[in-house]
């Protein structure tokens, strides 16, 4: 395999890459399979930095971290009309999401941002514990990415709101601590 290819697995996986996982694959695929075997290829398809990360063992090549997988792999989960030619979330998307209390929050209006995604969480809890933890579990990792991978001031007031929203249920009270923990240690 190409050592190009081997540097760009290493430099995704340690959160240096300067493209999302689906463009690069989109840009590369045709040069991978000359070098490898269909299913191999397929295997880093589908596994994305999973086998990546596999490749580069086999290789001998070892990652100073694997701090942007998680991010990685979270971009290559959307579809491409959501995302720039680098693989990344588009700005006006990003900033409208939840009903534009990211916008707040990027814009330092902390507490107003904080009360609209409050107030989110009330009406999804209103539809039963399971999908209040599964809102609550899905905010906790965008407070995660956004803190160790993007806009940090708004990833720790994201993993706010779940530390506080989450408090009062066994359920909701472990994602709530993960929250906390993540506040105190985000690396």
């Amino acid at each position: 395999m190409d050592a190009e290819h081997l540097e760009y697995f290493k430099a995704a996986l340690e959160g240096r890459a300067s493209v999302g996982w689906n463009v690069w694959f989109a840009a590369n695929q045709q040069a991978l399979a000359q070098q490898l075997s269909r299913p191999a290829l397929l295997r880093l398809k589908f596994g994305k930095l999973d086998e990546a990360e596999r490749l580069l063992a086999a290789a001998g090549i070892v990652p100073r971290s694997t701090a942007g997988k998680r991010y990685e792999m979270y971009c290559a989960q959307f579809s491409a009309d959501v995302v720039d030619a680098n693989g990344r979330p588009l700005p006006a998307i990003w900033r409208a999401a939840h009903g534009g209390a990211i916008s707040l929050l990027a814009d330092g209006e902390r507490e107003a941002g904080q009360a609209k995604l409050l107030a989110e969480f009330r009406r999804v809890r209103k539809r039963g514990l399971q999908q209040a933890h599964e809102w609550l579990a899905d905010l906790c990792f965008e407070g995660e990415m956004e803190l160790t991978s993007g806009n940090a001031e708004v990833g720790r007031s994201l993993l706010a709101v779940v530390a506080r929203a989450g408090s009062g249920h066994d359920l909701l009270d472990a994602t709530a601590m993960i929250a906390r923990e993540l506040l105190e240690d985000p690396g």
